[in-house]
């Protein structure tokens, strides 16, 4: 019965440290689709290796972190802000380049998302019988 515990605990401890490493710009990650006319028709943010990246048909680039909500787009000498609704969710993202504000409306999410971290945490608490099996190697 320890084991069991201890074995709990030890795939929780995980899965703390797995959400932990990608929140800090989950927030962010999405497609951002801009006006019509716009020099950038789209732009998807994505977190690589502790990183945000913005991807474009220009290719992609990190951003650095500035403060909150602020990002810095060295590549192009960009301002990158992103702005929050009423319920705190990012709802749209601008770019100050050049003289000129590009302001990019995030889609909704996909139901695709989030599926790297349920991948990882429904097999592993879901399967009872690996679980509860007597077969575990101690």
């Amino acid at each position: 019965m320890k084991k069991l515990v201890l074995s709990i605990l030890v795939i929780l401890g995980f899965m703390t440290v797995v959400n932990a490493q990608t929140t800090p710009f989950k927030d962010y990650v999405g497609k951002y689709v801009f006006a019509a006319g716009s020099p950038v028709a789209e732009v998807t943010m994505t977190a690589e290796e502790a990183a945000l990246v913005i991807n474009s048909a220009m290719g992609s680039t990190p951003l650095e972190k500035k403060g909150v909500d602020t990002f810095y787009l060295a590549q192009y000498d960009a301002l990158v802000i992103f702005k929050r609704a009423s319920d705190k969710s990012v709802e749209s993202v601008s770019i100050a380049v050049q003289g000129m504000e590009l302001v990019g409306k995030k889609e909704a999410a996909s139901s695709i998302a989030g599926t790297k971290e349920e991948e990882l945490a429904v097999p592993m608490l879901m399967n009872k019988e690996m679980l509860f099996s007597k077969k575990w190697n101690y």
